[in-house]
């Protein structure tokens, strides 16, 4: 018969020692495992979703980063006097001249055009591969038209078409063109028409 307002009475082992140790012990060692597993288990959970949340989005913003510098394009445009000649028929002025592309960038650039398509002016390079280094600077070919019978624009913003060191084909613009000489050109010439 089971009495079940008294605590369970136990049998002693043959050795004379109680049983009650051993079931102590192997419950705190079923314990302790859980525990220890458990830690185990948070650390690689923890592991997992900061690779996923933190470390996977930064290493790819660092790829992007890196790929952004390989493809950037920075060119400065320096105007070279050159060769005048005066359409009077047309009353327009051709200058032959040449404009200095200046590699202002952190990787090589292969320049392939320079535009400027604005009211009364029109520059445009013969399209051909050139080879620039960063820092370096390489002449241009570029025939200028001027039409007198427009005003003269205050300022010359030029487009260049460009390769980048990772064989993607840019355009940068606007760029600012110091072109001085040309306007000092045109000048001189539409004054001949006059």
């Amino acid at each position: 018969m089971i009495d079940l307002d008294q605590p369970p009475q136990y049998r002693t082992p043959p050795d004379g020692t109680s049983g009650r140790g051993w079931r102590r012990l192997a419950t705190a060692r079923a314990l302790v495992l859980l525990v220890v597993g458990s830690l185990l288990a948070g650390a690689v959970l923890g592991g997992v979703a900061t690779y996923l949340w933190w470390y996977k989005p930064l290493a790819a913003s660092a790829d992007q980063a890196d790929q952004a510098e390989r493809s950037a394009a920075s060119v400065l445009l320096f105007a070279e006097s050159g060769v005048l000649t005066v359409d009077k028929g047309q009353r327009r002025v051709r200058i032959d001249a040449q404009v200095t592309v200046v590699n202002a960038g952190p990787a090589q650039v292969n320049v392939l055009a320079v535009r400027v398509d604005q009211p009364g002016v029109t520059v445009l390079s013969p399209e051909k591969e050139r080879q620039v280094a960063p820092g370096t600077a390489v002449p241009v070919d570029v025939v200028v038209e001027w039409k007198c019978t427009v005003a003269q624009p205050s300022a010359l913003v030029a487009s260049v078409s460009v390769e980048t060191a990772d064989e993607q084909l840019r355009t940068v613009s606007p760029v600012t063109l110091a072109g001085t000489p040309w306007i000092e050109s045109r000048s001189s010439g539409c004054a001949q028409l006059r």
